[in-house]
């Protein structure tokens, strides 16, 4: 089991690199928590947007493929959490307001949520 405690301390570093290596390390745990990984996903991109993390095309890409993910495999998380969804809005502003065409892309697509 991955130590929670410890991620979110080092989210808390807010460097770009450390927050990519988090999110990917925590892309291996989804299987086991699919909703305490996603909630997790949220604290360190929010952690790493002090850092500028947003600003990483690497960056953009994998919260594309990490949400792309969660839309495939664990929809009716997102449609019945509310923590969930509140969770997707605020990641993908925070990549939307810098400017990456792609999470857009990925917002008109939030209906197939409730498909």
């Amino acid at each position: 089991v991955y130590k929670r405690q410890l991620l979110d301390e080092l989210a808390e570093v807010a460097l770009p690199s450390v927050t990519h290596h988090l999110l990917r390390m925590l892309e291996m745990f989804i299987p086991l928590d699919p909703r305490g990984v996603f909630l997790r996903i949220g604290r360190i991109v929010r952690s790493g947007q002090r850092g500028g993390y947003q600003f990483e095309s690497m960056a953009a890409d994998l919260i594309v493929r990490l949400v792309e993910r969660y839309l495939a495999e664990y929809r009716t998380l997102l449609q019945k959490d509310e923590d969930c969804r509140r969770t997707l809005l605020e990641v993908l502003d925070i990549f939307v307001q810098v400017g990456w065409p792609e999470v857009r892309r990925l917002t008109y697509r939030l209906d197939e949520i409730f498909r």
